[in-house]
């Protein structure tokens, strides 16, 4: 009875659970970050440009760390603000709690997750915009060209698309429903292995090592 009613009530909760969170939105955009290198001196175009070369290999440094300023206070606080004069009403935590960011070589995808499909893009965009103005200030280095830093969009941010669907939710119960299956089967072998009730003559035997000579029945 237990390996059949576990699964059960697991099932319908989880159901029930699943099917009253809200719908999250999903967004994502993709840039390429280098680091602008100095202006050469006009005069000697004889020479190798070795900013150039400079500017290319500190640039996976930056990208390396760009996933840590992301997910800070004062770049989610940066976000906040230009989100307030774009008229998005979109506090700091929020910022920290619905982005993420995937590097690969120079190139950075931004994630935003939120439940309103015009709030996940509208952080995106601020998260573009925020890099483009601020540049090197998070890395507290000398900016002597702009900002130091270059952000070059290569996919803008998208519409937002909901998260999730009935498939998923289907698998998800049914996943819980097996786990609670395999937990019931266990609990049953478990007070079976545990129960040292004596049902029959011949348990009395074995147990006892005496011989049964009668037994009274039930009714």
């Amino acid at each position: 009875m237990l390996t059949i009613l576990l699964p059960l009530i697991v099932g319908a909760l989880s159901l029930l659970l699943l099917s009253r969170q809200p719908v999250q939105y999903g967004a994502n955009a993709r840039v390429l970050v280098t680091q602008m290198p100095r202006q050469q001196d006009p005069a000697a175009t004889d020479l190798p440009d070795f900013n150039l070369q400079y500017s290319w290999s500190s640039s996976e440094y930056i990208v390396d760390d760009l996933p840590q300023v992301v997910r800070s206070a004062a770049f989610a606080q940066d976000v906040s603000a230009w989100a307030d004069e774009q008229g998005y009403d979109i506090a700091p935590e929020v910022v920290q709690g619905s982005l993420s960011s995937e590097t690969l070589h120079r190139s950075v995808t931004f994630s935003a997750v939120t439940s309103n499909p015009e709030t996940a893009v509208a952080l995106l965009r601020g998260v573009i915009a925020v890099l483009q103005e601020n540049g090197l200030e998070y890395w507290n280095r000398p900016t002597p060209v702009g900002n130091g830093l270059s952000v070059a969009v290569l996919d803008p941010p998208g519409s937002a698309v909901p998260l999730g669907s009935n498939r998923d939710i289907i698998i998800d119960v049914a996943l819980r429903m097996v786990l609670a299956l395999a937990a019931g089967v266990g609990v049953a072998l478990l007070l079976h292995y545990l129960d040292d009730t004596l049902r029959d003559a011949n348990q009395v035997e074995d147990q006892m090592g005496l011989p049964v000579v009668g037994m009274i029945p039930r009714e």
